[in-house]
């Protein structure tokens, strides 16, 4: 479904602003107005059918979801949490390593990974000789991974949160609160979707980015970096590709964006069993297969902050 074709049908304008979003969390600023709101689908299978609405703040450019819902009901059998410490993600997570180190990482560093989900970067990251790494997750239901004593200030070197500030409310509190975890010189890397980059009008190639309404709030790379400096970090670098990006085949954001389209277009068929045979005969998957890490959009923005030492 492209938004672009059913932004018309807008929400009637009695909708209680209490269950909506008409301010930006980041800067303040409200909602211009209803013709502003663009309504795409939720690319979850089990809810595909039920529509939400972006609208894009007219001073920072971040995208909130206009929605307030019960995301205990769209969490509920939520398939990524599933997914296997396979060779695709040990390859994926090597890459992220790369970045990790190109930030000051070492093996003897105290690593906590921010919203960890399964765990499965940081069993990567121990089998690769990290033994300090450790996960937390709010949501976490084994090894520990809800511990709230994982988070005391001071006590880490360095700290990742992947795909996790879209999801919460207050993206500048998650910041502050990780930054306080930090010792002094620790880094801060934070991954999300690009509010710079996404055209959330254009649901046909920025379905699963968008990804409503799991995802809140999605914010520029300046947004992030002031949340940083306020929190008393300093940006010392950015990648503008999303991390699992790889030149290997079927490893780039082209081609799983054609081969969803050809299904139907939900993100849980990423962790269904793969449809070798249809890529193979598919002289268009092929291509993107094996050439689209060249091309591929780049709608993901990763900023790398520091916490000097005073």
């Amino acid at each position: 479904m492209n938004a672009s074709k059913t932004a018309s049908r807008q929400p009637s304008k009695s909708a209680s602003d209490s269950e909506r979003r008409t301010h930006c969390n980041f800067c303040g600023d409200s909602l211009p107005g209803h013709d502003a709101l663009v309504k795409i689908r939720c690319n979850i299978r089990r809810f595909a059918n039920e529509c939400f609405h972006m609208w894009r703040c007219p001073t920072c450019r971040c995208l909130p979801c206009w929605e307030i819902v019960d995301l205990d009901r769209y969490y509920e059998g939520y398939g990524t949490k599933d997914q296997k410490l396979d060779f695709f993600s040990r390859v994926a997570y090597s890459r992220l390593l790369a970045r990790f180190r190109a930030g000051g990482l070492r093996p003897d560093h105290q690593f906590l990974d921010y919203g960890c989900g399964s765990g499965n970067l940081v069993r990567f990251l121990q089998d690769r000789s990290f033994p300090n790494a450790v996960g937390y997750d709010p949501y976490g239901e084994s090894d520990g991974m809800g511990d709230p004593a994982l988070l005391n200030p001071g006590s880490y070197d360095f700290i990742c949160s992947q795909d996790v500030i879209e999801h919460v409310e207050d993206g500048a509190a998650l910041v502050a609160k990780l930054a306080s975890l930090l010792r002094p010189n620790g880094v801060l890397q934070i991954g999300t979707p690009s509010a710079d980059h996404i055209d959330h009008h254009n649901t046909r190639k920025h379905l699963h980015q968008l990804h409503v309404p799991y995802h809140l709030h999605l914010y520029t790379r300046k947004a992030l970096e002031e949340m940083g400096s306020a929190a008393g970090l300093t940006p010392i670098r950015h990648y503008d590709r999303f991390y699992a990006e790889t030149p290997l085949f079927a490893m780039n954001e082209a081609f799983a964006r054609a081969y969803l389209s050809r299904l139907d277009d939900n993100i849980d068929s990423l962790i269904e069993p793969p449809h070798v045979a249809m890529v193979l005969l598919s002289p268009l998957l092929l291509f993107h297969a094996t050439f689209g890490y060249w091309y591929s959009p780049r709608h993901s923005v990763t900023v790398v902050l520091k916490k000097m030492a005073r």
